[in-house]
């Protein structure tokens, strides 16, 4: 008889039977009987006794496909639904799309919103698509994980048969990556699961090289067709904190050249010291012709800057108009330039899409009033209607943007907002400050009516016949910003006013330029930077109106000098005043002739890299890249014109915790040991913070708070924190683009500058993590970054690390290590060794050393040792007996170099593994693989038989080479 497939019993398929009684009752037996023999072989397969021949009892495991797309979210398109098939109208019409799910097991939600001229907006309920396996692996892994640390990752195996089942689980192996597998194709495993349910299977594995690497582990069931296979990609990075160095000179040869021609040399100019051993290096070297703008038209587009600049909009009512006007300024400047061509036609719908999205988003949080919220159930406020209405009357030229959105709400404002006197008010409340810049800063009534006055300028052209009281709103807020204008005392609120009264032809330059600097270039205000670019904005918005082009050149070099790495300003707000200040002056300034040639010679290269900007295409960005820092790049500029060069160095530096970054703020870090279970640790996490100036606390601040590997945060304690009427932060979110290993940020309304500012939340260790790297804590007005920084890390009891690794895993995570010499060492080795000269490898000292101290320094270990006796003086730290030197190296090595404090070691290594600290006048060592270290035993061990043929040896060893030196 044949199996089959159906789930009936022996007693239903009897019934089917058309040949007579006989016939079924043999079948029924039959059927009985293969019954009992299945089960007795389920229960005999549960013994998990293997021989080779087992094997064919498996699926191989290169027949199973991994499965490797995991989408948060994914299908966002635009369908046109066909119009009725007949002359007459009809209810509906349908479209069929078909697309393939991923390869998530999963639960997914396709939600349909429908625009039309005649029913409007409308969102449809959502569709439920259920994605399952009756088998299936869940691999967890952390977002990242630092070079070198030792992590356990769990593949967790479901079982959802009615059958409890054998499986034969693999890790395949990856380079680069040590592990069970490693050397060895895979490393394989057998495990028993229980029907309807599920099995953790750990894995330790140890990342040896920065980079993105393959984890992927397969899985079959025993005597069945039952598999799975999954691959997730692991971040590493290395150890240290990544840094930006940027530098940024403006080439402009006929005013700062000789005889035409200007030329630069720029070098990094960064210690030695400050950088982790064996890190990547490199250098990024951009020239871009004119002002920077095509920083907002590549970065904003592309989505490069600032976690990106076009991003699908979302968030509460206040979130979702900074995500939405970002691609709008966008768009808009690239539409007034004809610049499109410079990041690709294509980008056009997706910036459209994205501002679509945003309004439309918008529209959730607007009330029957015409006003806006940051959540429908919350008061109105009249500073964000003013912003929405601004940003949807830009928005009107670029997508279908209904006119009584605009104008409702500019009528509100009217009715509920202006006072008798012209000015404007505040009716609710704004949660997030950080959007108003310094509107409610000193003289806010004149922020606030410019501000609201500036919004209905931009939709009158739109709401004048709609609102028919809005040319004499209008007159009235003017009105009262000049009687208001001579006695203002905040840089902000005079730039932000004269933008306004340049809108009705009305500037006062002479008040205006009364709170410049003296290079008359930007307007800085006492609350820092950002306050700063945000003053200046308005003030060359109100120049570029009044058409005062020559006095409006010199603001946009200085804003092209302030920008940050990446095409941002340091808050969303400040970029995009900046940007539409910008894109505004080019877009109506007179081009003045451009005719620049630009050479960049970077060492090494025979010929410099050279680039010709005119006017057809000076917005473009020339790129160059070295990997390498400190390089003398020499640049030439001739011809007219201006030019912007930005050289960005990226490294890896020590971390460290230096009392001269923490000018601003006094922060304390502590992880506080909760609860700690074999498999799952649970930490407080308590930070406190004070602001250190004697009379006022810190504005709107930030907490960075990078996460340990495999650590998460509690969301409830934090949402405790940041929700209901007693709450203490004012949000948090999570951060994985402007941070390699992931940040947690949480925005602090204030920062008392009398008693500390205390946040504390739990935080979870689901997977263990061996030589776990350290993180930083980093707090710094939101604006004005200037960071203080403190790192933490569970502790380390008497100086021992943590090791997951187990024999295979861990000689192979040792392979690039230092090693102390152990085995019977001749003095013909030594020699050979301290005389060694080759293309890769030239031992330049060879000392005598004791260890001193072994000091914990976060992500590397320090040695600081005494140079007892110098046998071979290299030529780069001359002059080093009885001095200290520092020798660093990594957590992972320590057990393979084995150094105990207060013995004397043979240490041999190249020039290549020494850097001078020239601010301290110190040597730094790096112990690499390349370093020779062999234990030198004590006078009083020299008298032993064990040690002394070895102290014979060396005695030899030194005074032959002071004789006779390396006879080659």
């Amino acid at each position: 008889m044949r199996d089959t497939l159906l789930s009936y019993t022996c007693e239903r398929r009897v019934e089917y039977i058309v040949d007579g009684e006989a016939c079924a009752a043999a079948f029924l037996h039959c059927c009985k009987d293969m019954e009992n023999q299945r089960a007795d072989s389920k229960v005999e397969s549960l013994q998990l006794a293997r021989s080779e021949e087992d094997d064919n009892s498996y699926m191989d495991s290169h027949e199973i496909v991994s499965r490797t797309k995991f989408p948060e979210s994914w299908l966002w398109s635009d369908i046109t639904l066909p119009a009725c098939p007949g002359p007459n109208p009809c209810d509906t019409t349908s479209m069929i799309k078909n697309v393939p799910l991923p390869d998530s097991i999963t639960t997914w939600q396709f939600t349909g919103i429908s625009l039309s001229t005649t029913h409007g907006i409308c969102v449809g309920d959502s569709l439920e698509v259920i994605v399952r396996k009756q088998f299936f692996i869940d691999l967890r892994l952390p977002y990242s994980a630092v070079r070198g640390e030792q992590l356990e990752v769990k593949a967790i195996l479901h079982n959802y048969s009615p059958d409890p089942a054998t499986v034969r689980v693999d890790l395949i192996e990856e380079d680069n990556v040590c592990s069970s597998a490693s050397k060895r194709g895979k490393y394989r495993q057998e495990v028993r699961i229980g029907a309807q349910s599920t099995r953790s299977v750990p894995f330790i594995i140890i990342p040896m090289k920065e980079g993105e690497f393959r984890i992927e582990v397969k899985a079959a069931v025993r005597d069945s067709s039952l598999n799975d296979g999954i691959m997730k990609m692991l971040r590493v990075v290395p150890e240290g904190v990544l840094v930006k160095e940027p530098q940024i000179v403006i080439l402009d040869p006929t005013n700062k050249g000789v005889d035409g021609e200007q030329v630069v040399i720029i070098n990094s100019g960064i210690a030695k010291t400050d950088l982790v051993p064996n890190t990547p290096t490199s250098t990024q070297i951009s020239v871009t012709g004119r002002e920077q703008v095509s920083a907002l038209v590549e970065n904003a587009v592309s989505g490069n800057s600032m976690g990106t600049l076009i991003r699908q909009p979302g968030g509460c009512g206040e979130q979702n108009m900074i995500r939405m006007t970002l691609p709008l300024i966008a768009a808009t400047y690239l539409d007034k330039t004809n610049q499109w061509e410079t990041v690709g036609f294509e980008k056009r719908a997706e910036a459209l899409q994205h501002i679509k999205t945003g309004y439309i988003t918008e529209l959730t949080f607007r009330k029957t009033d015409g006003s806006f919220a940051i959540y429908p159930k919350h008061p109105s406020s009249s500073w964000l209607t003013a912003y929405v209405a601004k940003v949807f009357a830009m928005a009107h030229n670029l997508v279908a943007v209904q006119s009584p959105h605009i104008c409702e709400a500019i009528k509100f404002l009217i009715l509920n907002a202006q006072q008798p006197d012209g000015s404007f008010i505040e009716v609710g409340k704004v949660i997030m400050g950080q959007m108003m810049g310094d509107v409610l800063g000193a003289n806010s009534d004149a922020s606030m009516t410019a501000f609201c006055l500036i919004a209905m300028q931009e939709s009158r052209t739109l709401c004048a016949a709609r609102v028919g009281s809005l040319p004499r709103s209008i007159g009235k807020a003017v009105a009262y910003l000049e009687r208001r204008l001579p006695s203002l005392t905040n840089p902000y609120a005079v730039a932000m006013t004269s933008y306004a009264m340049a809108n009705e032809n009305k500037m006062n330059r002479e008040i205006l330029y009364k709170f410049a600097s003296p290079e008359l270039n930007h307007w800085p205000t006492p609350k820092g930077r950002i306050y700063t670019l945000e003053a200046t904005a308005y003030a060359l918005l109100a120049l570029v109106k009044a058409k005062a082009f020559e006095d409006a050149r010199p603001v946009v070099r200085w804003f092209n000098e302030q920008q940050k790495v990446g095409g941002g300003y340091g808050s969303t707000q400040a970029t995009i005043m900046v940007y539409q200040a910008i894109s505004e002056y080019w877009s109506s300034a007179k081009e003045p002739d451009y005719d620049l040639n630009v050479d960049i010679l970077v060492p090494g290269r025979a010929k410099p890299e050279r680039y010709n900007f005119n006017r057809d295409n000076h917005y473009a960005t020339r790129t160059s890249k070295i990997n390498d820092i400190n390089q003398n790049v020499t640049v030439t500029a001739r011809g007219s014109g201006e030019a912007t060069v930005k050289m960005v160095s990226l490294y890896y530096a020590l971390p460290k915790q230096k009392e001269s970054d923490c000018q601003k703020f006094n922060l304390s870090v502590q992880l506080i040991p909760e609860k700690m279970d074999e498999d799952k640790k649970i930490y407080k996490l308590r930070i406190e913070v004070l602001y250190k100036d004697k009379e006022r606390d810190a504005a709107m601040s930030i907490l960075d708070i990078g996460l340990l590997t495999s650590f998460t945060a509690d969301t409830k304690d934090l949402d405790s924190l940041s929700k209901g009427h007693a709450r203490t932060i004012s949000k948090y979110e999570m951060n994985t683009v402007l941070s390699e290993r992931g940040s947690l940020i949480i925005y602090l309304d204030k920062v008392s500058h009398t008693r500390p500012e205390e946040i504390i939340f739990r935080v979870h260790q689901d997977k263990k993590v061996g030589v776990l790297q350290p993180a930083a804590v980093s707090v710094y007005e939101y604006y004005e970054q200037t960071d203080c920084v403190q790192f933490y890390h569970p502790e380390r009891k008497g100086g021992q690390l943590l090791r997951l690794c187990r024999g295979h895993e861990c000689t192979c995570a040792e392979e690039n290590c230092s090693m102390q010499k152990k085995e019977k060492i001749n003095n013909e080795q030594r020699t050979d060794k301290a005389c060694e000269s080759t293309e890769t490898s030239k031992i330049d000292f060879v000392y005598k050393m004791k260890l001193e101290v072994l000091e914990d320094g976060l992500s590397t270990d320090i040695y600081t040792m005494r140079v007892l006796e110098v046998i071979k003086e290299g030529t780069f730290d001359v002059g080093p007996l009885n001095k200290l030197r520092t020798f660093l190296s990594y957590p992972h090595c320590r057990e393979s170099l084995d150094l105990v404090v207060g013995k004397t070691y043979l240490i041999m290594g190249t020039s290549d593994d020494i850097h001078r600290d020239d601010t301290h006048k110190a040597y730094q060592y790096v112990l690499g693989e390349r370093t020779w270290i062999e234990y030198w035993p004590t006078v009083a061990e020299c008298q032993a038989d064990e040690h002394s043929p070895t102290c014979l040896d060396m005695e030899k060893m030194v005074q032959q080479y002071q004789d006779f030196g390396c006879q080659q």
